[in-house]
C-alpha cells in the first residue's frame, strides 16, 4: 500500500514510518522545512498541516494515513489542522487512518492542555465519517535513552524519571509502536475500535537495574517529582512546553491503577505484537557519551 505517515522525520513516525517499510508499503510525509533526515526511501512533499494544499498533494493516492499530532500544545491550532487533515483524507478518499494518540485517553478533563488536545482530536476524527482505528500507548520508556538523558546517566549513574519509586507503570518503546502500527494499518475492519497498546510493567529501579547490567556502572533509580521535572524541562522546551509535559506524568500518578489495568494482552493478540522484554530494549541502546 501506500501509506501516509505524518511526522516521519520524528522519534515515533520515524519507527512507525521503517516497520511500514519493512513491511513492503511505500511511504510518503509532510516537511515544513530543513532539518531531520528523513529516510531515503519516503517520498517527502514539502509543507504542513496549515496548507490544505500541501496535505491533498501528500495524501493523493494513499491507501491508508497515519495520524500523529506533533507535540504542539495549542488546542485551536491542534483543531484547526486536524480539521485540515479530515478535510484532505476525505477529499483524497484515504480508506485507513490510523490515529496515534501518543499517550493515554483521558476518561474525563483533568485540566491538562496536552491531555485535552488529544481528547478534541479525538472527537474531530470520530465525527469526521472516515474509517479510523485509535491506538493508545503508554509512556514511551525511549524517553529514558534519549539524546540529552543519557549523559546525566553515565555521568552521574543514575536514572531519573518523574515516576514513584517503587511504582510499576506500564512502557511502550518506539520499534514497539511501529510494530503496532504496522500491524493496525493492514485491518481495517478494526476502524471504530480504540486499542491500548504497550503494557510492559516496570517500576523505575527495575529499569535502572537492566541499565546497569548492560553498562558494567551501578545505577540508582532517582524519582523525580512533576514540580522538579517541570523545572528542569521549562528552559530548555519553554514554559508551557515544561509545564504541559510533566502534567502527563502528573496524569500518570493520578490514574496509574486505570492504566495498568486495560486489555493490552488482548492488543498483542489482535495485531500480532510480542512487546520487547526490557532486556532487549536495553541491549537495543547505545549507552555511550558522544564525543
Amino acid at each position: 500500500m501506500k501509506v501516509f505517515v505524518l511526522g516521519a522525520a520524528g522519534f515515533q513516525g520515524s519507527n512507525i514510518a521503517q516497520e511500514l517499510i519493512i513491511k513492503g508499503h511505500d511511504i510518503v510525509t509532510l516537511k515544513r522545512s530543513e532539518g531531520n533526515v528523513v529516510m531515503p526511501s519516503i517520498n517527502v512533499v514539502k509543507g504542513g498541516l496549515e496548507s490544505e494544499e500541501a496535505l491533498n498533494k501528500a495524501l493523493t493516492g494513499v491507501d491508508a494515513a497515519v495520524y500523529t499530532f506533533p507535540l504542539l500544545f495549542d488546542l485551536n491550532l491542534a483543531k484547526a489542522y486536524t480539521s485540515n487533515f479530515i478535510k484532505a483524507a476525505k477529499a483524497q478518499k484515504v480508506a485507513h487512518v490510523v490515529f496515534n494518540v501518543g499517550f493515554d485517553l483521558q476518561e474525563k478533563s483533568e485540566g491538562f492542555l496536552a491531555l485535552d488536545i488529544k481528547a478534541q482530536i479525538k472527537k474531530l476524527l470520530d465525527a469526521s465519517g472516515l474509517n479510523v482505528t485509535t491506538l493508545v500507548p503508554d509512556i514511551y520508556i525511549d524517553n529514558i535513552s534519549a539524546p540529552w538523558s543519557i549523559p546525566v546517566i553515565l555521568n552521574n549513574n543514575i536514572v531519573p524519571y518523574p515516576v514513584a519509586s517503587g511504582s510499576k507503570v506500564p512502557w511502550i518503546s518506539h520499534l514497539d509502536l511501529g510494530k503496532y502500527v504496522a500491524s493496525a494499518i493492514e485491518k481495517p475492519e478494526l476502524s471504530g475500535r480504540v486499542l491500548p497498546i504497550g503494557g510492559n510493567l516496570f517500576s523505575g529501579e527495575e529499569i535502572a537495574a537492566a541499565i546497569s547490567i548492560e553498562t558494567g556502572k551501578e545505577l540508582h533509580y532517582v524519582s523525580v517529582t512533576p514540580d522538579e521535572f517541570e523545572e528542569k524541562l521549562s528552559p530548555a522546551f519553554g514554559e508551557i512546553a515544561g509545564r504541559e509535559i510533566s502534567n502527563l506524568y502528573r496524569y500518570v500518578k493520578n490514574n496509574r491503577e486505570q492504566m495498568i489495568a486495560k486489555d493490552y494482552k488482548g492488543t498483542q493478540e489482535l495485531l500480532g505484537v510480542t512487546p520487547q522484554s526490557l532486556s532487549d530494549w536495553v541491549k537495543s541502546v547505545k549507552w555511550e557519551l558522544k564525543a
